[in-house]
């Protein structure tokens, strides 16, 4: 008999970013959550846009080349999936990486790689976002610990300014200000966002 929402992960990171975030964020901006796999919010004039149902920002799912140059979706290099098997391959702990989000122990090797695969594919998936919506920013946001978010945020801009943006404003790139928890966070306020934050 009580009211009941649903919304996925992402999504609810973007609004955990809304609710309890940086003041100084700005109105328009694509988020993305990166955990065992990649997803996305929208912010469109300083609210959350879900779309007809639910999905919109699911930039999981959008193509971006790979290393090799072929086309994949950006859930196949931007995701911590890609890590996991990456461990795995080495002989490594996987599980390390899901218990927490701090204290990674990850050889270098493999943290540099990770994180210019993902780098690259989110830098991509920015560019075709902002040629359909006027984003003024992407911030970046996951089930990470902050210095590979501050690492990976360095890495899109260094990958961003190799992309060909002519006719475009460059949206900047930020990092996220909630962390690893903002899926928790969002899922919680839901009551409290479609009662007094959203506009219908």
């Amino acid at each position: 008999g009580l009211p009941t929402w649903i919304q996925n992960d992402a999504t609810s990171a973007c609004g955990a970013e809304l609710v309890f975030g940086r003041e100084d964020r700005p109105s328009d901006f694509l988020y993305v959550f990166i955990a065992h796999f990649i997803g996305g919010g929208l912010v469109l004039n300083g609210k959350l846009h879900t779309g007809p149902t639910g999905n919109a920002a699911a930039i999981g799912s959008m193509p971006v080349p790979g290393p090799d140059g072929k086309m994949r979706q950006l859930i196949a290099t931007g995701s911590l999936a890609e890590l996991e098997r990456a461990l795995i391959a080495r002989g490594l702990d996987a599980a390390q990486i899901w218990d927490r989000a701090t204290d990674w122990q990850v050889p270098q090797d493999l943290r540099d790689a990770w994180i210019a695969g993902a780098a690259a594919g989110i830098a991509h998936a920015t560019l075709s976002a902002t040629a359909t919506t006027e984003l003024k920013a992407v911030m970046v946001d996951g089930w990470l610990p902050s210095d590979w978010r501050a690492d990976l945020v360095q890495a899109i801009r260094d990958q961003m300014a190799g992309l060909d943006f002519a006719g475009l404003d460059r949206p900047m790139v930020i990092e996220g200000s909630v962390g690893h928890l903002a899926r928790t966070l969002g899922a919680a306020s839901i009551p409290l966002s479609q009662r007094f934050l959203v506009d219908a």
